[in-house]
């Protein structure tokens, strides 16, 4: 008899726990979205925020960042004609890969502050539904064009959807580029990047203690009553 309401007790409880976490939830996936281990990297093995100056410059400023004590720099130099275009950019690449649902709404938000010289200088920034192994299911760029900074801290919002396929996560890229053009010359500032989407929930270790020292005691009581 105790047995049996064990298992009416043990059962309804695995499921519950089993369908909480499965449930997805929106997370912001952006890795050191705000620059604020004061470097690209947030002290892991692989870097947050990948790196491809291309002959550009890129750096962390604690000078009048959005908010917090850091934001980045990618500045492109002042070109003459006989200089190469430079695409100067960094990426949070590969995010949330295996966890994401593809189709799912995304919303991608900054802070953004600058400065162009001359003519030719522009902002890009571009979202990129993964593929495990390489390639791209989606690619799309905010205003399907360039974007141009201002003197003033200016927040952004870019609502779309994922691709068809995320397994290989998600990348955000932004990138300042100049083409072979007399005095072009581009200096932008970043802070707060988020990247917000349904992620894949997994189990609760907490959760799962709890279920499993619940289940013992449970079963020793059990014991307990057959021995008396």
């Amino acid at each position: 008899m105790f047995k049996k309401r064990l298992m009416e007790i043990a059962v309804p409880m695995a499921l519950t726990l089993f369908t909480v976490s499965t449930q997805a939830a929106v997370m912001d996936v952006a890795v050191n979205g705000g620059f604020e281990t004061g470097t690209f990297n947030d002290g892991t093995p692989n870097a947050s925020w990948q790196q491809f100056p291309n002959g550009g410059t890129q750096t962390i400023t604690n000078v009048n960042p959005s908010s917090g004590t850091y934001a980045a720099n990618l500045n492109v130099p002042v070109r003459s004609q006989t200089d190469p275009a430079v695409d100067n950019l960094i990426k949070n690449a590969n995010l949330a890969a295996g966890l994401l649902t593809p189709g799912a709404d995304v919303t991608v938000t900054w802070d953004m502050r600058g400065s162009l010289v001359g003519a030719g200088g522009v902002v890009f920034v571009e979202l990129f539904s993964e593929l495990t192994g390489g390639g791209t299911s989606k690619a799309e760029l905010f205003t399907n064009g360039p974007i141009f900074p201002v003197d003033a801290w200016t927040p952004y919002s870019w609502t779309t959807t994922l691709g068809p396929d995320v397994s290989g996560g998600v990348t955000l890229q932004l990138k300042t580029s100049c083409g072979p053009v007399e005095g072009c010359g581009v200096d932008a500032y970043f802070d707060n990047v988020t990247i917000s989407t349904e992620v894949s929930a997994v189990p609760v270790p907490a959760a799962v203690w709890l279920f499993g020292s619940g289940l013992v005691g449970l079963i020793g009581l059990a014991r307990r009553k057959k021995a008396a």
